[in-house]
């Protein structure tokens, strides 16, 4: 199940990026920061804003995604209808819906939008255009029924909404079209058009340092000021990602998406709001992730890890392989009511001044605990994939972890520790499983005999569990491997590899004998239709891969979706 979650997660970062860009790449776009107001929690930049449009529209996959369950269960979602209202309110001050027709109206080459306030949507949005192509447009020939005003010796009109106050202005100068929510936003902007001095966004500290950080800009930029959204209760309801408190250590981030060679590539920078010293060891993970098999759905790495990070990997994927998060009940607790008695005469014997003996479940894995906390780990890895079992109807998963120690391993205390794990769990004696040699050579590992399939491999300072042969087959393989470019950390993903099982194995978690009522079809199930929909929706994505750079005041991340 959280494999599942990391595909979903995945799955929905990806949604936003694939087939903006499918033709080849325009040509450098100017800065339109320095036009753009100081202010904004949020600025995306496009060089060529029409021309992304055109791809998105004519794609397949927007057709795919609009016809599929997870655009249907959006589209039914709180922030769907939130958007929508905020439309309605938009059109009816503009007089013109905020539709296709209109963004395509406005939809010029080099192209920016600033956010101001996410609750309240306040933008301003400066895009590059003729005048006369702007003036053939439904909202230009509108502007007779908005109040004409000036900033700057520009002209602008502007009206507003009584019902709902939203305000809805534009104005055109020097080939540039403008459009906004907020009257004082857009006559900013006109005066910085217009050459005269003031506060842009460019000119302020969270954006210019993350600019500085990064190479020239991609095809589509967004910069953030994360100490404001983080602030933002709009933000924190809406972000999927949930990850607000980790995200509370970075001032600002900046993105860059670029296509490259049948690839899209995405650069992320985050800046620290104070630095911290870089006491993990990048190399590790080079080196650790060459033992990443080909035939893996997942895998990821980390550097430096402490030893109850480490052993809690070991636990969830081998030990005791769980799901992470319990469904939360939907009835309430019952309350049992007594007659308001707190003891009687049986409980003269029992001690006050003693803890209460303690009956839970044994204490799985402890020997193993003790040695990962004598070792120091440079690096650990996870690896996972999935598998049709004989049957044709089942899906398996199989696990593997991989810890990297500065020291060689003892492998015989590893061997009776894992042992000991298992026995515990597999025998109320607590008697010891027996190793089975199998393979040769450098491929030689040991299994565990028994209901339980482990294998494991001490390879000096790289201990090897998983559980399944093959997989351990599979990692062995890669250990005559050069290492890889060290990162903090490393993962990659393949979508096309998983996809089909992830369906299948999902079909038959979710409810598979779910009927339709009439005139009332059931709601999506949310992991063998809403996210698989939206996996299928993306099926030229092949792969997905992420490595991450950390000097302990900017944290670089690079991202490659791989296409078919």
């Amino acid at each position: 199940m959280r494999r599942a979650v990391i595909i979903a997660s995945v799955l929905i970062g990806l949604a936003v990026l694939l087939f903006v860009f499918a033709q080849t790449p325009p040509s450098a776009a100017p800065d339109l920061a320095r036009l753009i107001p100081a202010g904004p929690l949020l600025y995306v930049e496009a060089k060529d804003f029409g021309a992304l449009m055109s791809d998105w529209n004519s794609s397949e996959v927007k057709k795919l995604w609009l016809d599929s369950d997870n655009f249907q269960v959006f589209s039914r979602s709180r922030l769907y209808l939130k958007l929508q209202q905020a439309q309605t309110e938009f059109a009816a001050a503009a007089g013109v819906p905020p539709n296709m027709d209109l963004v395509a109206n406005v939809a010029g080459t080099q192209s920016a939008l600033a956010i101001y306030d996410i609750g309240k949507l306040q933008f301003l949005y400066v895009t590059h255009m003729p005048v006369d192509r702007f003036a053939g447009g439904a909202l230009w020939k509108t502007r007779g029924s908005f109040q004409p005003r000036q900033s700057s010796g520009i002209d602008y009109y502007i009206k507003t909404d009584p019902a709902s106050k939203r305000v809805a202005a534009f104005a055109v100068a020097k080939d540039y079209v403008v459009l906004a929510t907020r009257e004082d936003v857009l006559a900013g902007a006109l005066a910085l058009i217009a050459g005269q001095t003031g506060s842009a966004v460019a000119s302020e500290q969270w954006f210019a340092k993350s600019v500085q950080q990064t190479k020239s800009p991609g095809e589509l930029r967004m910069v953030m000021d994360l100490e404001k959204l983080a602030k933002s209760p709009h933000f924190r309801s809406y972000w999927i990602q949930q990850n607000i408190t980790e995200l509370s250590q970075y001032s600002a981030a900046i993105a860059d998406v670029r296509r490259s060679d049948g690839s899209l590539v995405e650069d992320r920078v985050l800046l620290r709001s104070a630095e911290v010293s870089p006491a993990w060891n990048e190399a590790a993970v080079g080196e650790i992730s060459r033992l990443a098999p080909a035939n893996a759905g997942l895998y990821r790495a980390w550097a430096t890890p402490t030893s109850d990070q480490a052993f809690e990997l070991l636990r969830r994927k081998i030990l005791e392989p769980r799901p992470d998060t319990q469904i939360a009940p939907k009835t309430a607790p019952v309350v049992a009511l007594g007659d308001g008695a707190v003891g009687d005469e049986t409980d003269l014997e029992t001690r006050i001044d003693e803890p209460p003996l303690e009956t839970g479940a044994p204490d799985i894995g402890a020997e193993l605990r003790n040695i990962l906390r004598n070792s120091k780990i440079d690096a650990m890895m996870d690896v996972g994939a999935t598998r049709v079992q004989s049957d044709g109807v089942f899906v398996g998963t199989e696990s593997g972890v991989v810890l990297l120690a500065d020291s060689n391993w003892d492998a015989d205390a590893i061997r009776g520790a894992v042992s000991a794990a298992f026995a515990k769990q597999l025998s109320t004696v607590e008697n010891g499983a027996r190793w089975i040699d199998r393979g040769a050579s450098a491929n030689a590992y040991s299994e565990m005999e028994g209901l339980q399939l482990v294998a494991l491999r001490v390879s000096g300072r790289a201990l090897i569990i998983a559980t399944s042969g093959d997989l351990m087959a599979a990692i062995l393989g890669g250990l005559p491997a050069q290492p890889l470019p060290g990162a903090r950390y490393r993962a990659e993903y393949r979508h096309s590899k998983e996809l089909p099982n992830f369906i299948k194995m999902m079909r038959l978690i979710d409810n598979p004998l779910a009927k339709e009522t009439a005139g009332n079809p059931p709601e999506p199930a949310f992991l063998s239709g809403n996210i698989a929909s939206l996996g299928e929706t993306l099926a030229r994505i092949d792969s997905e891969s992420i490595a991450v750079h950390d000097t302990g005041a900017v944290v670089a991340q690079n991202l490659v979706y791989k296409l078919k």
